[in-house]
This record gives structure tokens, C-alpha cells and sequence, in this order.
């Protein structure tokens, strides 16, 4: 039974041949305002701040309405909490920021699910030759403008902020020890309601649950924000 589970997936430790394990760039970043916006102010920013709070489900009330008021101050604290950034409600630059790189996060997981079952290669970093596991990662990045090293499930632990599992969003990276207990070889995208994204052996791209799996549950080793 143990050796049947464990062909599910196969390490993706290694990288493609030439690559090297170099740090996440930061040359493209998420365009965001300079303009810190709060409670009393109004116009198209404003707009637009309510429409991505929107987008990311944090601004509920039913309208646009282009002012910043009380239930806007709460959509940006929720969010700031949810990003480990200081509650003010105020969104400043890092907040705004943030709420950039959410969004290219959340288009990253939508379009994950167009290469369900696209099949698992060893080194893969495409559709049309299949994906390893960090091969995935790279694509699903770098295609949405995020810049990236092609590089491996253990470097990648190495790079961003440590992310707590009760933290965890969507977009975050997740990471598995499969093959030698303790030591990275699996890494998958979180996206949202306990699941993530990521290329197994036997399913190729699969989606499956982080908790009350008695296969991934046990082998999970912590996750990281790399943008």
C-alpha cells in the first residue's frame, strides 16, 4: 500500500539542466498607486481600490461607490490582516502593493485549472511537454509577468516569507517532503479552501486537499510567499 502512494507523486528536487538556484527576482513588481488613500477621500483610486477588494472578496458591500468610508477602512484592515500588514485601514503603498500582487496570484490559480491532467515530466516547464512540480510553478509565474528563476522545490523553500498554515492564501507555494522525512522534494500552489495545485506522477496537474489527507497531511513541511 505505502509503495502504491508513493508513486503518486515524484520528487522535484531537481532542476532543469543549465538551471541554477538564484534568488526570486524582484525586477517586475505589481503596479500599484503611489498615492496613499483614506477615510474621507473619493475619486477614480478610490474606485479602483473597491473594485480589487472586490475582486478579492474583502469589500462586500454591494456597490461601487468611489468614497472612502467605514466599510472600505474594514475591506483594508481584513486584508492587511490576512497579509500580516499593519491593520490601519489606510491603503498605503505596501498595502496597495499587496492587493497587486493578490490579484496576479489570483489569476495565476484560475488559470492552473486549464492543465488539469496535463501530464507529469521530469525537468517539464510547458503544456505542451508536461510539468514537474517546480517546472509548474515557473510556468505559472513567469507567464503572468511574475520573474523567476527556474529552479527547484528545495531552492524555492529557501526564498519568500514564511507563511503559518492558518495564514495560508491563495497564491502561496506549499511544500511537501515525499522520498526522506524532513527534506523538501514537492511543492505545489495553494488555492484557497484547504486545497493546491500541483504535478503529481500518476494524475499529471491535480488538485487535492492540504488537510485530513492521510497522505499530504503528514508529509507537509510549510509554506512560503514568493511575491
Amino acid at each position: 500500500m505505502l509503495r502504491k502512494m508513493l508513486t503518486t507523486v515524484v520528487i522535484c528536487s531537481a532542476m532543469t539542466a543549465g538551471a541554477t538556484a538564484l534568488p526570486f527576482s524582484q525586477t517586475v513588481q505589481a503596479a500599484a498607486a503611489s498615492t496613499s488613500l483614506s477615510q474621507g477621500m473619493s475619486g477614480s483610486q478610490v474606485t479602483q481600490l473597491q473594485t480589487n477588494l472586490k475582486l478579492l472578496q474583502y469589500f462586500t458591500y454591494p456597490n461601487i461607490t468611489g468614497y472612502f468610508g467605514s466599510i472600505t477602512a474594514q475591506a483594508v484592515k481584513q486584508l492587511q490582516k490576512a497579509y500580516s500588514l499593519p491593520e490601519t485601514g489606510e491603503a498605503d503603498a505596501k498595502t496597495q502593493d499587496t492587493i497587486a500582487r493578490a490579484l496576479t496570484k489570483k489569476s495565476i490559480v484560475q488559470d492552473s485549472y486549464k492543465y488539469l491532467k496535463t501530464p507529469y515530466v521530469w525537468g517539464g516547464v510547458s503544456p505542451q511537454t508536461g510539468f514537474d512540480c517546480s517546472g509548474f510553478i515557473y510556468y505559472m509565474f513567469t507567464t503572468h509577468g511574475v520573474a523567476m528563476q527556474r529552479t527547484s522545490s528545495d531552492q524555492l523553500f529557501k526564498m519568500g516569507s514564511e507563511v503559518s498554515r492558518a495564514n495560508l492564501q491563495t497564491g502561496d507555494l506549499v511544500f511537501f517532503s515525499i522520498s526522506t522525512p524532513g527534506v523538501v522534494d514537492h511543492v505545489g500552489i495553494y488555492v484557497g479552501g484547504g486545497q493546491f495545485i500541483s504535478a503529481t506522477r500518476s494524475m499529471g496537474i491535480y488538485v487535492q486537499s492540504l488537510d485530513n489527507n492521510s497522505y499530504w497531511t503528514p508529509r507537509y513541511l510549510g509554506a512560503k510567499r514568493i511575491y
